[in-house]
C-alpha cells in the first residue's frame, strides 16, 4: 500500500510541474510585445525638371517607424490627396531617399502629388505638393525626340503625321513572337539593327498596340500621338484624290529606297513612305517593294486580323486590306 501511495504521489507530482511548465510557456508567449505598428514618416520632394508630360519628385524617409519600410515612392492625380490606388511609382525599400520619374503626363495640367513609404504599420503620406504640367509647344513639322530617336511630323490637311517609320523597342529574332512581357520589342529585316535605323522597325499587331483592342489606342507611340485607325487612314487617302492615286503622293520619289520602276511616286504629300517590307510566317520579304503600314482598327470579320494600307513598287495605289496579326509591319504615328 505504501508503494502503491507513494506511485500516486509521484504521479499527481508529475501532472503538477507538467501544468507549471504549460503555465509558464504561455505566460512566456503572452509576454512577447507586440509589434510596434507605428508608420514612416516622409516628407515629399520638390517637383522639378517640369515639361509638357513629364516631372521628377521622390521623398525622403525621416523615420522608418516601427518596422523595416517596405515600399514607397510618390502618388498623384488630378485631386487632392492622391493614393496608392491610384497612379504612383515603384522606387525601392528601406530609408534611403528616393527619386520618382513622372511620365506620360497631360500638358497643362495641375497634378497633385505626395510621396509614401510603407512598413507593417501601414502606408503614410508626406505633404501633398501641386504643380502644373508646361503647355505644349509642338507645332507639326517640328521634330521630336522620342526614345533617343528624332521623328520629323508633317501636317497633310488636318492631320499631323510622322515622317518616320517608328524605331523603338528592343531587337529581337524574326523567328520570335513579340510578347507582353514588359519589355517593348521589335523585328528588323533580315535580324539586322541598322535596317531598322534605315527602314524603321517592323512589329506584330499585338506589340504595336500594346495589348489592348482600343481603336486609335496609343500604342507604341509617345505621349499625344496615338496609332491610326482605319479611319485616319481613309482620311488621308481621300483627302490625297483616293485610293487610286494616293500611294503614288505618299511614296518618296526615286529609287534610293524602292525597287524600280516606283510607279508615280512624288511623294507631293511629304508623308515619305520607304518600302521597308514585312515579316510573316515565311520570313522577312519584300523590302524595296512595298510599304506596309498598321493600324488600330481591327477587322471584325475575323478576330485574328487588323486593317492595313500597302503601297507597291508597281503603281500609285494604295490597297486597304486585313492584315494577320502575327505579320510584323511598320508602323506610322499620328497626333491627338
Amino acid at each position: 500500500m505504501k508503494k502503491l501511495s507513494s506511485f500516486r504521489s509521484m504521479s499527481m507530482i508529475a501532472v503538477f510541474l507538467t501544468a507549471l511548465l504549460f503555465q509558464v510557456g504561455c505566460s512566456k508567449s503572452d509576454d512577447e510585445p507586440p509589434v510596434d505598428q507605428t508608420k514612416p514618416t516622409v516628407i515629399t520632394s520638390t517637383v522639378i525638371n517640369i515639361t509638357a508630360t513629364t516631372a521628377v519628385s521622390g521623398g525622403i524617409i525621416s523615420a522608418k517607424g516601427g518596422t523595416d519600410v517596405t515600399a514607397k515612392g510618390v502618388c498623384w492625380g488630378t485631386s487632392e490627396n492622391p493614393d496608392t490606388t491610384g497612379f504612383h511609382t515603384h522606387d525601392g525599400t528601406g530609408t534611403a531617399a528616393f527619386t520618382s520619374n513622372l511620365t506620360d503626363l497631360t500638358q497643362n495640367t495641375t497634378y497633385f502629388i505626395r510621396a509614401y513609404a510603407t512598413n507593417k504599420g501601414g502606408t503614410a503620406y508626406g505633404a501633398t505638393l501641386t504643380f502644373t504640367t508646361l503647355a505644349s509647344h509642338f507645332l507639326c513639322g517640328d521634330s521630336l525626340i522620342y526614345e533617343g530617336k528624332t521623328y520629323h511630323t508633317v501636317l497633310i490637311s488636318t492631320q499631323c503625321w510622322f515622317k518616320n517609320n517608328l524605331n523603338v523597342g528592343l531587337l529581337i529574332n524574326g523567328s520570335q513572337n513579340q510578347t507582353n512581357n514588359g519589355i517593348l520589342e521589335k523585328h528588323c529585316y533580315n535580324d539586322e539593327e541598322s535596317n531598322c535605323d534605315f527602314y524603321g522597325a517592323l512589329y506584330q499587331w499585338d506589340e504595336m498596340m500594346q495589348y489592348v483592342t482600343t481603336k486609335g489606342a496609343r500604342g507604341i507611340c509617345p505621349a499625344e500621338w496615338h496609332l491610326p485607325s482605319d479611319f485616319d487612314w481613309t482620311i488621308l487617302t481621300d483627302y490625297l484624290g483616293g485610293e487610286a492615286v494616293a500611294g503614288g503622293k505618299m511614296k518618296e520619289a526615286g529609287l534610293n529606297n524602292w525597287a524600280t520602276p516606283n510607279a508615280e511616286a512624288t511623294n507631293s504629300s511629304r508623308f515619305t513612305a520607304f518600302a521597308g517590307g514585312s515579316h510573316t510566317a515565311d520570313g522577312f520579304d519584300k523590302v524595296m517593294l512595298l510599304a506596309f503600314f498598321g493600324s488600330s482598327s481591327e477587322e471584325t470579320a475575323g478576330p485574328g486580323y487588323a486593317w492595313s494600307r500597302v503601297l507597291y513598287n508597281t503603281t500609285g495605289e494604295v490597297y486597304r486590306g486585313a492584315v494577320d496579326k502575327t505579320n510584323s509591319i511598320s508602323v506610322r504615328c499620328i497626333k491627338d
